[in-house]
C-alpha cells in the first residue's frame, strides 16, 4: 500500500509539469492567413523581384503557347476546344479576307502615285481616280466582312456538333473577322494545321 502511494505521489508532480500550449488553437482561416503572410517576403525589393520573374516567365510561356498552341498558357480568349476548332477552321482555309489589308496598301499607293501624275494635268481625273479606289477599298472591306459572317455561321454549326456540351464564347463573329483578315503568317497564335486540313465535324469515338 506505502509503495503504490508513494508512487502515484512521485508521478503527480511529473503530470503537473507538462507544459501546455497557452493559447487556444488558431482556425483554419488563421492558419492559412498566417501561412500566406509566410510566403511573402517581409523584403520589398525582393518581393518585386520575384514579382517580376513570375511574371516574366508567364510572358516566356505565353509566348511559347503562341508557337505551339498549347492550352495551358494561352491567353483567356484563346482557350478552350471550340476556340481551337475555330482557328483551324479559319486557317485551313483560303478566304479573301486574309488579302483585303495587301490589297487596300497597294490601292491606296496607287492611288496617290496616280493622283500626283494627273493632279496638273487633269483634276477631274483625279478625283475620278480618288473615288473609285476609295470605293474598291470599302467593297473589299464589305466584302470581307460578309465571308466572316458567312464563316462565324458555319463554325458554330460544325463546333457545336462536335462539341454539344460546350457554349459558344461570346464576341465570337469579332474573333473569326480579326483572325481571318489578319495574314496567315502573322496570326497569333500560329497555324497548326495546314492549308485543306479541316477540323473533323465529329470527334473519332474511342
Amino acid at each position: 500500500m506505502f509503495g503504490k502511494r508513494k508512487q502515484s505521489s512521485s508521478e503527480s508532480p511529473a503530470r503537473q509539469r507538462r507544459p501546455g500550449k497557452g493559447r487556444p488553437t488558431p482556425t483554419r482561416k488563421e492558419a492559412e492567413a498566417a501561412r500566406r503572410r509566410d510566403m511573402i517576403p517581409r523584403d520589398r525589393k525582393l518581393a518585386k523581384k520575384l514579382a517580376r520573374e513570375r511574371q516574366n516567365e508567364m510572358w516566356r510561356r505565353q509566348q511559347q503557347a503562341m508557337e505551339t498552341g498549347d492550352e495551358r498558357y494561352l491567353p483567356l480568349r484563346d482557350r478552350g476546344r471550340i476556340r481551337r476548332f475555330t482557328r483551324d477552321y479559319i486557317d485551313a482555309r483560303w478566304s479573301l479576307a486574309e488579302f483585303v489589308l495587301p490589297a487596300m496598301f497597294i490601292l491606296i499607293l496607287a492611288m496617290l502615285g496616280m493622283v500626283l501624275l494627273v493632279q496638273y494635268t487633269s483634276p477631274q481625273m483625279a478625283q475620278f481616280i480618288v473615288s473609285f479606289i476609295s470605293w474598291g477599298t470599302y467593297g473589299l472591306l464589305f466584302l470581307s466582312v460578309g465571308e466572316a459572317v458567312w464563316v462565324n455561321h458555319r463554325i458554330k454549326k460544325l463546333a457545336l456538333e462536335k462539341y454539344p456540351q460546350e457554349e459558344w464564347p461570346r464576341r465570337s463573329g469579332f474573333y473569326v473577322f480579326s483572325r481571318m483578315v489578319m495574314a496567315r503568317r502573322w496570326r497569333q497564335p500560329k497555324p497548326q494545321v495546314a492549308r485543306g486540313e479541316f477540323p473533323q465535324k465529329r470527334s473519332s469515338k474511342r
